[in-house]
C-alpha cells in the first residue's frame, strides 16, 4: 500500500481570501507536500454536521478521485500534546460549495476528554462508524471511504483547540500503485538574475520568466513573495517587480487545468556597483637596514576607508591592469614591499558580489628617513604603588598627542614595525606601563609626515614607614617632637580637623606636636627631567594621643583599725598606676590600698605613658598595743602614730591606769609616755587613752607597759 504524506504548517492569518471557506479549498495533488497561511475559520459552512460542529480554525481541502478503492487518513498534529484537538469533516461525493449538503463522515472527539493516549484522528478500515463525537465520545477515527473515478470531496480540517501544522498520511486500497489524486504539472528550477548598476536600482519583467518555468500553454504561472501566499494563491505579484539595493525569492506557481500545482523558486537582485577612488598612498620609510632607498613595507588594508565609502567592501590589490583582468591579487596587501611612484590597482567586491570595473589606482609614494628616529620630548610619571617590585606608571597619551603635536593626527605603536605597517595601533587614550619607547606616527590628511620616539619614563615613589605606635603627647609637658624617615626631598605635615579639613603645619623632618589628634605626613621624590619638575610622592596618616601627669584631688584614709585603708583620687588625662613609700617601689592598678601600717605614709601617681609622677605624703593614725620602756632604744615611749607638727598637731592624748585615774597627757610633738609618773617608774600593767585630734575626731583605747 503506497502511503501519501500532506503536511499543513502553522502560518499567518492573512486579509486575502484564503483556504479556510470552500471556494478557495486547496486541490490535493500527486504526493506533494502542501503549506498554506490559513487561519481562522472563514464563513461557517459546516453547521449541517452529524457530529454538531462549527469551524473554529478550519483548512478545506478538495479531492478529485482518479484511483477507485477506499480512502482513509490518519491525521497527526505537529504538536503531539493530548489536550490539543483536531476535528475533521467530509462532504460529498461531487458537492459544491453552493450546496455543501451533509457531511458522510466526522468526527469531534476530544483526544483529552475521551481519555485516549494520543491526539491522532481519521478515518481507516476497522472504525465502523461514520461519525463520533463530540467531546468524550469516540475514539477519534471512523469509517473510511468507498471511491469511484471522477468522485470530488471536500475535506474540512478544523483545529478548535491548539494550533500549528499537521501530517496526513491517506491509506487505502485507492492509494495501491499509485496516487488516488490527479498529477501535478512541472514547474522546472530556473536560475536568477543578479544586476549590478550604478544606482543599486532595476525592473525585473516576471512574464520573460514563465516559458521557462513552464512552457505548456494550457498551465497558468503565477508568482509570489511567499511560499504559504503560493499556495494559497494570494497576494500575487505583478509581473514587474523594482529592487533598489536588494534581493528578493519569488515564488513561481505553475496550475493546470485540475487545480494541479507545482512550486518553484529563484532569486532576483539588484545592487549598485561599488565605487573606487583614485588615490596617493604616501608612507614613511623605516627600514632600519636602509631608510633612504625608495622601497618600504605598506599595509594595504589602510586604504580601505578612503578608497571606498562602504566598510562591508572587499577591496583586493593587483600590480597591474591585466593581473586584475585575470585576478591574480597581491598576496600579503598588509605587509606589501612597494617602491616610490609605482602604481597598484584596486578591485572592489560588495557583499552582493557585484565589483567595481574601473578607477582604483593608487600611486604609492616613500618618504626617506633618517636610521635614527628623532626624540621627542620625554614624559615621565610616579610609580603607581611604592610597595611592589614593579615600576608601573599611567601615562595620559591623549594629553601626550595633543601637547606634542597639536596640528597632526598621531598615531601611537609599541615597536617601529608597528609604525611602518600601522597595525596594533594603541587607541588607549591612558596605559598602565613599566618605562618604555613609544613610536609616534605623524600623519596629515593619511600622508605619513614621519616617525618620532617617545620616551615614558616611571619614576620610583618613595616608601614611608611610620611607627606602628606613636608615643603620647604629654600635655604637662606641650610638646611631641616627631622625626620622618631621612632620605627624601619634601616633607610635608597636615593637621585634619574634625570635618577632615588639612591644614599644612610643618615643612621640615621633624615636627613638634602640640595637640592631640589626626595627621597625615607627605613625601616627596622631587624630578626634573627635560626642564620639567615633577614630584612623585606618598603619604601616610597617623593620630597622636595626648596623655598627661596626675593631680592628686585627695586621699581618703581609713585609719584607727585593725586594718587601715587608704584610697587616692585623681583627676587627668593620663592612665594610672599607684605605689606606697617609694617611688620606685610595686606599683598597682588599683588606687586603694589596705592593710596600711600607721605613721607617716608617701603615696605617688605614675603616669604609665611616661608623662610623670607626682606624689602627696599622709598621715595614718594609729598606736601601739604594748611599750618596754627599759632604756635599751626599742619601744621605749608610747604615741600616737600619724600625729607631728604638720599632721594634727593640735590633738591632745590622755593616759589613765586601770582605775582611771589620769597619769600623762602628751601632745604630737613630744617624745610620747617613758612609763613613768612624777618620774617614777609605774608597774608593767595595761593603761588606757582617749584622744582628741586636730581634725575633731576622738577615740579610745588600751595598751600593755610591760617591763
Amino acid at each position: 500500500m503506497a502511503l501519501l504524506y500532506f503536511s499543513v504548517k502553522e502560518m499567518q492569518a492573512q486579509t486575502n481570501a484564503l483556504p479556510n471557506d470552500c471556494v478557495n479549498a486547496i486541490t490535493v495533488c500527486g504526493s506533494g507536500m502542501i503549506n498554506s497561511n490559513a487561519d481562522g475559520s472563514g464563513v461557517q459552512e459546516i453547521s449541517n454536521n452529524a457530529c454538531n460542529s462549527m469551524e473554529h480554525n478550519s483548512l478545506w481541502l478538495k479531492i478529485n478521485i482518479v484511483r477507485a478503492g477506499t480512502l482513509g487518513f490518519t491525521l497527526q498534529p505537529t504538536n503531539t500534546d493530548i489536550k490539543v484537538d483536531y476535528d475533521f469533516f467530509v462532504f460529498g461525493p461531487n458537492a459544491n460549495c453552493t450546496n455543501i449538503g451533509q457531511s458522510i463522515r466526522c468526527s469531534t472527539t476530544n483526544p483529552n476528554a475521551a481519555g485516549l493516549t494520543n491526539n491522532l484522528t481519521g478515518m481507516n478500515g476497522t472504525a465502523t462508524e461514520t461519525s463520533e463525537g463530540p467531546g468524550e465520545e469516540g475514539d477519534g477515527f471512523v469509517k473510511w471511504l468507498d471511491v469511484s473515478v471522477g468522485d470530488t470531496y471536500f475535506i474540512v480540517i478544523d483545529r478548535p483547540v491548539g494550533s500549528g501544522g499537521f501530517n496526513l498520511e491517506w491509506t487505502g486500497s485507492a492509494t495501491t500503485g499509485g496516487s488516488p489524486f490527479p498529477g501535478m504539472p512541472i514547474a522546472n528550477a530556473i536560475t536568477g538574475q543578479e544586476i549590478c548598476n550604478s544606482t543599486g536600482m532595476h525592473t525585473f519583467d516576471l512574464s520573460v520568466m514563465t516559458n521557462s518555468i513552464n512552457p505548456d500553454p494550457n498551465n497558468n504561472v503565477s508568482f509570489y513573495g511567499t511560499e504559504g501566499d503560493a499556495y494559497d494563491q494570494v497576494n500575487q505579484l505583478s509581473h514587474s517587480l523594482t529592487l533598489d539595493n536588494s534581493s528578493q525569492k519569488i515564488y513561481a506557481r505553475v496550475t493546470n487545468a485540475n487545480g494541479c500545482f507545482d512550486i518553484t523558486d529563484f532569486e532576483l537582485s539588484s545592487y549598485k556597483t561599488p565605487v573606487l577612488n583614485n588615490m596617493d598612498f604616501v608612507q614613511c620609510d623605516l627600514d632600519i637596514t636602509n631608510s633612504t632607498d625608495g622601497k618600504t613595507v605598506f599595509n594595504l588594508s589602510q586604504l580601505k576607508e578612503q578608497i571606498t565609502n562602504n566598510s562591508n567592501t572587499q577591496i583586493l590589490y593587483y600590480e597591474s591592469v591585466a593581473d586584475r583582468t585575470n585576478n591574480n591579487p597581491v598576496a600579503n596587501p598588509e605587509n606589501y614591499i612597494g617602491q616610490d611612484q609605482q602604481v597598484l590597482y584596486a578591485k572592489a567586491i560588495a557583499p552582493s558580489g557585484c565589483e567595481s570595473t574601473s578607477e582604483g589606482k593608487i600611486t604609492l609614494s616613500v618618504k626617506s628617513t633618517t636610521a635614527s628616529l628623532p626624540k621627542a620630548a620625554s614624559y615621565f610619571t610616579c610609580d603607581l604603588n611604592a610597595e611592589d617590585t614593579v615600576l608601573e606608571g599611567a601615562f595620559d597619551l591623549a594629553f601626550i598627542k595633543k601637547n606634542a603635536y597639536p596640528n597632526l593626527d598621531v598615531f601611537l605603536y609599541k615597536s617601529r614595525d608597528d609604525a611602518a605597517l600601522e597595525v596594533n595601533e594603541i587607541t588607549l587614550d591612558e596605559i598602565i606601563s613599566e618605562s618604555t619607547t613609544l613610536f609616534a606616527r605623524l600623519e596629515k590628511n593619511n600622508e605619513c609626515q614621519g616617525v618620532e620616539e617617545i620616551d615614558l619614563t616611571v619614576n620610583p615613589t618613595p616608601q614611608i614607614k611610620l611607627p606602628d605606635v606613636f608615643p603620647l603627647l604629654c600635655l604637662n609637658i606641650g610638646s611631641l617632637p616627631i622625626t620622618a624617615p631621612s632620605g627624601f626631598d619634601l616633607y610635608k605635615w597636615y593637621k585634619i580637623d574634625e570635618n577632615n579639613q588639612e591644614k599644612l603645619i610643618e615643612t621640615q623632618q621633624t615636627i613638634k606636636i602640640t595637640e592631640p589628634g589626626n595627621y597625615r605626613l607627605e613625601v616627596s621624590y622631587v624630578y626634573n627631567n627635560y626642564g620639567d619638575t615633577k614630584e612623585c610622592n606618598n603619604s601616610k596618616t597617623f593620630n597622636i594621643e595626648a596623655s598627661n601627669i596626675a593631680s592628686i584631688l585627695k586621699v581618703d584614709v581609713e585609719d584607727i583599725s585593725e586594718n587601715n585603708k587608704i584610697t587616692i583620687l585623681v583627676e587627668g588625662e593620663g592612665n594610672y598606676e599607684y605605689a606606697l613609700d617609694t617611688p620606685y617601689g610595686i606599683y598597682q592598678n588599683n588606687n586603694m590600698f589596705e592593710n596600711v601600717p600607721n605613721g607617716f605614709i608617701e603615696v605617688y601617681v605614675r603616669d604609665k605613658n611616661g608623662c610623670g609622677m607626682v606624689s602627696q605624703k599622709i598621715s595614718v593614725i594609729g598606736y601601739d598595743k604594748f611599750f618596754t620602756p627599759n632604756g635599751d632604744g626599742y619601744n621605749d615611749y608610747w604615741r600616737i602614730h600619724g600625729t607631728n607638727g604638720t599632721f594634727q598637731a593640735n590633738s591632745l592624748i590622755f593616759i589613765y591606769d586601770r582605775y582611771g585615774k589620769l597619769i600623762k597627757q602628751i601632745r604630737p610633738l613630744s617624745k610620747g609616755w617613758d612609763g613613768n609618773y612624777n618620774g617614777i617608774p609605774l608597774p608593767s600593767s595595761d593603761y588606757w587613752f582617749s584622744a582628741t585630734l586636730e581634725d575633731g575626731r576622738e577615740f579610745k583605747g588600751h595598751f600593755t607597759l610591760k617591763r
